[in-house]
This record gives structure tokens, C-alpha cells and sequence, in this order.
């Protein structure tokens, strides 16, 4: 799709889809350009990730976007007049490009290097040679940057990167890039890609150029341009091109426990939005409740583990709560994370089309029931108390709530049906052969249970299909619903 016969990408997929390229990593979810990031966006599906490439004063490449380190690391230095030993006192955070290639090499992944810096690319270029990493992409707003590595004969394919009001066809032609990047996210209004119409695409064809799209996070605009025959688009958001929806067909409904709980700190409104952008039907959530009443969305009933506070939940009042951080814990990025409430996470999920398996902790059975049914949301979420005597109080207080069971917890499902008459069964994967069956048989839906992450018992489930699943990994679902596609065609 690139003129330049050393080109090894595989893009578009086999499928046709355009490559998903993590805007500077998976940059919604850790800090941009760094390794965090990358491996992040590999682990959510990309193909490809965009690195800006900058040079410290004794020429080492090293991934940055800014030419200052003021808002990544709030020091007022060009990283140009930093030696890198200096550079990494100040920027720890900050990888080589040596680094960075060696971690797409481990982890599959094709590079996009945008270069900042005057003279980037031809150091570039030689460290992917030295390093023998041959799926790369060099580029530039710098149309002499580009131009320079074309009159140098660069083997890699080269990209133009065209902002908003120029013309690309110029810009190839002045460069003699490969490929067309169109930096076109402001414009457009609402409906961007309809910039990339059907005439841009015949030239581009005609002309033997590329087409790579901006960075997008709007999912009806990214729908819009997966369908275009494009090389790649990029995204700070790859679930948003990876998720589930792209699996035709899949009967099996996903329950993220705790959320994205590998990605982002558990039972907060950011774990749960990354779930619901992967494709998740379910949002498996943990309730306590306040000093105040207020239900709270938290799985411990102390604030040690996953706050910054101490002591117990029910000691404090919501405002109490919602000063404290619920996300540092698991990352400085996501310091910022409050402990949601229940009433939050409901308007989330409705937002969404989604549901919610709420757990209950340490709350009155009918003041749980009556809350959410008083947000007309009990018909999209189900119950569940490890507390049996919870558990039975729910079932109770509204006898047409979606209460859940685990199977295990009884002799044998007979038991569990005459207990509670249970929507639902959960059931450990090593036991789901033998007891799914028999819940199928009463009408109970039976939901798979597993929080490991072993390759190998996902592409089993893959093959079981059960109707439910509950979680701590959908991302490595999909990447065995990603092998099982692959092993189709």
C-alpha cells in the first residue's frame, strides 16, 4: 500500500480494516509516550503505536511530544539542551528510542515515529537498522525533515503529516512521501470524515499514496472510518477500535469485575468507562454505604487499600469520601479518581446502554433494591451478596429483581433454584461442563467465572461460548477472539 518495497507493515489487516496506531500509546489510560502506555495499547489491541521522536543535546532519540518538559514533568528545560544522563534524572518517565523498540520488538508492534526534532530522522533511521526493526514508519509535519530522507534514499516508507487547510497531494509531491497523514480531527464539525471523501481516496489511490487519519476518540466518527480503505487511524482510545463489536456474531455477554481492574484502579467510574468502551455489557461493581446514607461504590469496607484514607467507609460522610483520592493508589496518572457513588455508576452505565452487577456489601437489602429501582435500573442489573443473609433479604424486598447465585456455594443446583430462585448461576470455569447444563435446564443462565489470565483457558472459552462470562481480563478475550479470526481465514 506504500511504495517504498522494504514497507513489512501488514496494514490494512487482513481483514481490511484499517491498523489501529495508539496515539502516543494508549494515552487515555497512562501517561503518553511511555513504555506504560505502549504496553498498554498493545495489551488492548493495537497493531501499531505513534512515538514522537526528540534529540537531547548529545543526540540520543528519546520519546517526547513537547520540546519542553513543562507539562509532562513540570520543569521548564528544552529537552534539547539536556544531555540524556541529565534528562533521565529529571524525566525517568521519559524512554529512548531504544527502548521503545525493543519493547514493540517483545510485543509485536509496528512504530509510527512522528519527528520533532531537526536531524531526528536520519538518527532515526539508523538506530531501526542497528536494531534491526524493520516495521516502521518515519514522519513529519517538517516537510524538510521528510524530504531530506527521501534525496537520502531512507528504505523505511516516509509520511507527510498534513494539518487542517493544506493540500496533501502538494505536500506528497514536495516530500516525495509515501504516505498522506491527515491531521483533519478540528475540522469537519461533527462529522469529519466526511473530509475524507471519495475523490482524496481515488487520487491517493492513483497516485500510489497511503492515507493515514488523525487521532480519534469520538466512537461513530471511528466507525465511520474503519470503514474507509485506509492504511491506519490513530487513537488515544484503542478499545474504541478493538473492542467486541468487531466479533460478529459473539452470544457471550462480558462482565468486567471491579471493571478494567488491570488498566484502572478498580470500582471507579474510569475503570468502568473503559469497560463499557471495550464492548462490556456488564460492570461488575462492589456497594457500602456512607455515614451520611449515601451507597458508595467501593469493594473494601476500610479505605486502606484503594483510597488515601484510613478506617472504615461507613465512619465517613460522602464529602468525606469524595475528597479522597481512589485512584493514586494504582497510579499517579489517576489520582484525580474519586470513589464513585452508586447513583454515578447507574448514569453511566444507562449512558452507555449497560448494566450493572452490583454487589452488596455492607448495605440494607431493601434500601439497595428501593434505590435502584427508584433510577428505573433494575431491570439492567443484577444482585449478589456473599453475606447470605443479604442475599436472601434482596430476594425479599423485591421478589422481580435479577438475582444471582453461586453455584458453588451448594450441593448441587436443585438447591440453589429452590433457595432463591436465581436469573443466574455463576460458575467457576473449572466446574461450568458439568453445571452449566443443568442451569440451562431450569432457565437459570449460567455465567462463567474466571479472573486468571491464562492464553490458553481464553481460547477454551472461546470455543465454550458461554452466554456470560465474568472477568478481571477482557482484553485477553479478545485477543483470543483475535486468534480465532485469525485461525478462520
Amino acid at each position: 500500500m506504500t511504495r517504498r518495497s522494504e514497507n513489512t507493515i501488514p496494514w490494512p489487516l487482513a481483514t481490511g480494516e484499517p491498523a489501529c496506531i495508539a496515539h502516543r500509546g494508549a494515552s487515555a489510560h497512562a501517561p503518553e509516550n511511555t513504555l506504560a502506555a505502549f504496553r498498554v495499547a498493545a495489551e488492548l489491541g493495537t497493531e501499531m503505536w505513534e512515538i514522537d521522536v526528540q534529540l537531547t543535546a548529545d543526540d540520543v532519540p528519546v520519546i517526547a511530544h513537547d520540546a519542553k518538559l513543562k507539562r509532562i514533568a513540570g520543569i521548564d528545560r528544552a529537552i534539547a539542551d539536556l544531555r540524556f544522563e541529565r534528562l533521565r534524572d529529571l524525566a525517568p518517565d521519559i524512554p529512548t528510542l531504544g527502548e521503545t523498540l525493543d519493547l514493540a520488538a517483545s510485543l509485536d508492534q509496528a512504530l509510527y515515529i512522528e519527528l520533532k526534532a531537526e536531524g531526528a530522522g536520519r538518527i532515526a533511521w539508523n538506530h531501526l537498522l542497528t536494531n534491526g526493526f524493520d516495521r516502521a514508519v518515519l514522519g513529519s509535519f517538517s516537510m524538510d525533515e521528510v524530504r531530506s530522507l527521501a534525496d537520502a534514499g531512507c528504505p523505511f516508507p516516509l509520511s507527510t503529516l498534513v494539518p487542517l487547510g493544506a493540500d496533501p497531494f502538494s505536500r506528497a509531491a514536495e516530500t516525495r512521501a509515501d504516505i498522506i497523514h491527515l491531521c483533519w480531527e478540528k475540522g469537519g464539525g461533527e462529522r469529519p470524515e466526511r473530509q475524507v471523501d471519495t475523490a482524496l481516496l481515488e487520487r491517493a489511490k492513483d497516485e500510489g499514496l497511503g492515507v493515514v487519519l488523525w487521532h480519534e476518540e469520538r466512537k461513530p466518527v471511528l466507525d465511520a472510518l474503519m470503514k474507509l480503505p485506509v492504511l491506519g487511524i490513530c487513537t488515544n482510545q484503542p478499545e474504541l477500535m478493538r473492542g467486541f463489536d468487531r466479533f460478529a456474531g459473539l452470544a457471550t455477554e462480558i462482565v468486567c469485575h471491579r471493571g478494567a481492574n488491570h488498566f484502572a484502579p478498580e470500582n471507579t467510574l474510569a475503570a468502568a468507562r473503559l469497560s463499557f468502551d471495550q464492548g462490556a455489557r456488564y460492570v461488575e461493581i462492589d456497594v457500602h454505604m456512607s455515614a451520611d446514607g449515601e451507597i458508595v461504590v467501593i469493594h473494601d469496607a476500610t479505605l486502606d487499600r484503594t483510597t488515601s484514607g484510613t478506617g472504615a467507609v461507613r465512619a465517613r460522610t460522602l464529602a468525606e469520601l469524595k475528597a479522597l483520592s481512589a485512584g493514586a493508589w494504582f497510579s499517579p496518572f489517576y489520582a484525580a479518581e474519586t470513589m464513585p457513588t452508586l447513583d454515578e455508576m447507574i448514569a453511566l452505565a444507562r449512558s452507555y446502554g449497560a448494566r450493572l452487577y452490583i454487589e452488596n456489601k455492607t448495605v440494607d437489602a431493601k434500601v439497595l433494591v428501593d434505590f435502584v429501582r427508584s433510577r428505573n435500573f433494575l431491570g439492567d442489573c443484577f444482585f449478589w451478596s456473599e453475606n447470605p443473609s443479604l442475599q436472601e433479604a434482596m430476594r425479599q424486598a423485591a421478589p422481580d429483581a435479577n438475582i444471582k447465585a453461586s453455584a458453588g456455594r451448594y450441593q448441587g443446583v436443585e438447591e440453589m433454584q429452590g433457595h432463591l430462585a436465581p436469573q443466574l448461576a455463576e460458575i467457576h470455569y473449572r466446574d461450568y461442563a458439568r453445571l452449566a447444563p443443568q442451569c440451562l435446564e431450569r432457565g437459570i443462565t449460567p455465567m462463567m467465572q474466571y479472573f486468571g489470565d491464562d492464553p490458553a483457558i481464553f481460547d477454551r472459552i472461546v470455543e465454550i461460548a458461554p452466554p456470560m462470562i465474568n472477568l478481571d481480563r477482557a482484553d485477553l478475550l479478545a485477543s483470543a477472539l483475535r486468534r480465532r479470526l485469525a485461525d478462520d481465514r
